[in-house]
């Protein structure tokens, strides 16, 4: 009966997570963007962990794949003009033009937003010239204005159109795309009756077929939660294949290779539960942890022997 209970696998911790190398030719997958950590490709689950023979921790990890409700694209005019006058008026014919080109998108004039951002003069250096010297003069030669226009839509296919449309108003600066949802409560309370549901499935399994006593356990509850947006998701992409000519005297020239991004998101062999786990396009990922703690008097004993 005074065998010393051994803990369940321990569970890789809910808030320190990484993004999955996904392939093995073409995408760098050493590359660290945004904070977010490539994980090993040969990851592997650790052992069990010891505590102590009066303590068993239990932890439930879970995660919610939300496509988001809204998002709102953010588009950079930058205008610059003679004076300020014409600056301010070729900037807002660019600005009028592309709202009402959105609006045949469906998406209403109160969707746009026109965000100030800077207006300043422009300066050049003039020669003036002496009879022993050269003095450098700053003057102005016209006014520049930085606007960012900011427009929310619900369908993810209408951000192409979008950009569609910016390029006929000399608009070419995406500058971030915001993915939001709007009732995290919802999610937050389905992912923690799932989780409950399954630690008292974990529990069942403990006293019913491991036979561990802990009725008379003192227990503590923790939770945690975080949400993980689909902008830091995002890591540095290079193409590294190139192609080799046969021949010994041929002369191979380096093409330029491109580097962009790819969507890696939170893998899911941390999690117990996952909720809409093939989505395709980006989504906003909820992430809940469910911890509970039994703490004995004295050793915990088992009812059961093996």
């Amino acid at each position: 009966m005074q065998k010393v209970l051994f803990l369940l696998p321990f569970l890789v911790s809910l808030f320190h997570f990484g993004t999955l190398a996904q392939f093995e030719e073409n995408y760098n997958s050493d590359t660290l963007f945004d904070g977010v950590n490539v994980y090993d490709k040969n990851i592997q689950l650790p052992d069990a962990q010891w505590i102590d023979n009066q303590t068993v921790v239990l932890e439930i990890n879970a995660l919610y794949n939300k496509l988001p409700d809204v998002q709102v694209a953010i588009f950079n005019i930058t205008q610059t003009g003679q004076n300020a006058d014409e600056a301010i008026r070729l900037s807002n014919e660019r600005y009028k033009g592309f709202v009402n080109a959105v609006q045949h998108l469906g998406i209403d004039p109160s969707d746009v937003y026109l965000d100030m951002i800077a207006f300043a003069p422009i300066y050049e250096q003039e020669v003036e010239k002496k009879a022993f010297s050269l003095r450098y003069n700053e003057t102005p030669k016209g006014f520049e204005i930085q606007q960012n226009v900011h427009i929310k839509f619900t369908n993810s296919k209408t951000l192409p159109q979008l950009m569609t449309l910016a390029t006929r108003y000399e608009i070419y600066d995406l500058v971030r795309v915001d993915y939001l949802v709007e009732n995290h409560d919802v999610i937050y309370t389905d992912l923690r009756k799932r989780s409950i549901s399954h630690m008292a499935k974990r529990i069942t399994q403990l006293v019913d077929e491991l036979g561990v006593e802990i009725d008379t356990a003192h227990r503590i509850v923790s939770e945690r939660r975080n949400i993980v947006l689909p902008e830091n998701c995002y890591t540095v992409y290079q193409v590294l294949a190139s192609s080799s000519l046969g021949g010994k005297k041929a002369k191979v020239s380096n093409m330029r290779k491109s580097t962009t991004k790819i969507y890696s998101q939170v893998p899911y062999h941390s999690f117990d539960i996952v909720v809409n786990p093939t989505l395709v396009q980006p989504t906003v990922q909820f992430m809940y942890n469910l911890k509970i703690k039994f703490v004995a008097g004295n050793e915990l004993k088992f009812s059961k022997k093996f």
